[in-house]
C-alpha cells in the first residue's frame, strides 16, 4: 500500500509503498522504506483476499495451492451471501453469529445454509458449480471427475493438477462469484458494504487507543465490480501481473 505518512508528514509526492503481511486478525503493521510505521485495517471481504492469494499462487506456478486457496475463497463467499441475506431481513447480528457457530466447523452444513438462504431470498434454487466437469484433452466426460471430486482430490489426496485445469477451475469460480455478487449487490448493496466494513469496525473498536488507517486492497474480485472489469479470469490474471510489476518496483 502507498505510505500515507510519507504524504501527510513529509509531504513527499512520490508514492513509497509499504508491504503488508496479510493475517487473520485484520490488523496489519506496515513499515515503508523511510521508516514510517502504520497500523492498517482492511475494508475487504475475506473471500476477495483469499481469491487474490490463490491467483498469485497460480501466477507464480503453483496450481495446487491456487485451487486449495480459491476453494476456501468460495466457501467464505458463500458465508458472506448468507450474512448479506440475513442482514437484509434485519436479523440481529448476534443471532446470526450464534446460528453460524453451529455450522462453523462443517463446510457441507455451511453450503446447505447458503443454498436455502438463496432459495428463501430469490424463490429459486441457486446454480452451483460442484457437479460441472472440466474439459480435459483426450478424456471423455464420463471418465472425468466433477469439480467437487477434483477439488477434494487436490486438497485431501494431494492430487497435482496441470496448470490448464487449475485455470479452468479458477475461471469457473471467478464467473460464479461475480454473477452472484452482481445479483446480490443490485438489491442489497448497503448490506454488502456493511459486511465489508464489519471487520475493520471491530478492529477499530478493539484498538480504540491506536490510530488505524482503513484501506481497501485493489484485488481481482474488487476490480471485477468496476466499469473496466476483466471479462474473464485469464484477463484478470494478466491484469494482476501488471499490478505486481508496479508494486515490486
Amino acid at each position: 500500500m502507498p505510505c500515507i505518512k510519507c504524504f501527510d508528514q513529509d509531504g513527499i509526492q512520490e508514492p513509497i509503498f509499504s508491504y503488508l503481511e496479510i493475517g487473520d486478525s485484520n490488523i496489519h503493521e506496515a513499515t515503508c522504506a523511510r521508516g514510517h510505521t502504520t497500523l492498517v485495517a482492511l475494508t475487504q471481504h475475506k473471500h476477495e483476499v483469499l481469491f487474490e492469494i490463490g491467483a498469485m499462487a497460480l501466477a507464480d506456478g503453483y496450481p495446487r495451492e491456487a485451487i486449495a486457496t480459491i476453494a476456501a475463497a468460495l466457501e467464505r463467499f458463500y458465508e458472506l451471501c448468507v450474512r448479506v441475506i440475513c442482514a437484509s431481513r434485519k436479523i440481529p447480528e448476534e443471532q446470526l453469529d450464534a446460528a453460524w457457530h453451529l455450522v462453523d466447523a462443517a463446510s457441507e452444513r455451511q453450503f446447505g445454509s447458503f443454498i436455502f438462504s438463496m432459495l428463501l431470498w430469490s424463490n429459486e434454487c441457486p446454480s452451483v458449480i460442484d457437479n460441472q466437469k472440466p474439459t480435459l484433452p483426450n478424456t471423455s466426460k464420463n471418465k472425468t471427475k466433477a469439480w467437487k471430486e477434483f477439488r477434494n482430490a487436490v486438497i485431501h489426496k494431494g492430487l497435482l493438477p496441470p496448470e490448464h485445469v487449475a485455470i479452468e477451475y479458477c475461471e469457473l469460480v471467478y464467473a460464479h462469484i461475480n454473477q452472484l455478487t452482481e445479483k446480490l449487490t443490485s438489491e442489497h448493496g448497503e448490506e454488502w458494504l456493511a459486511q465489508a466494513q464489519r471487520q475493520a469496525t471491530e478492529a477499530q473498536q478493539k484498538n480504540s487507543e491506536k490510530e488505524l488507517v482503513l484501506y481497501a486492497v485493489p484485488t481481482t474480485l474488487f476490480l471485477a465490480r468496476g466499469t473496466n472489469a476483466p471479462g474473464s479470469f485469464r484477463e484478470a490474471l494478466k491484469q494482476l501481473g501488471g499490478y505486481r510489476e508496479i508494486y515490486t518496483r
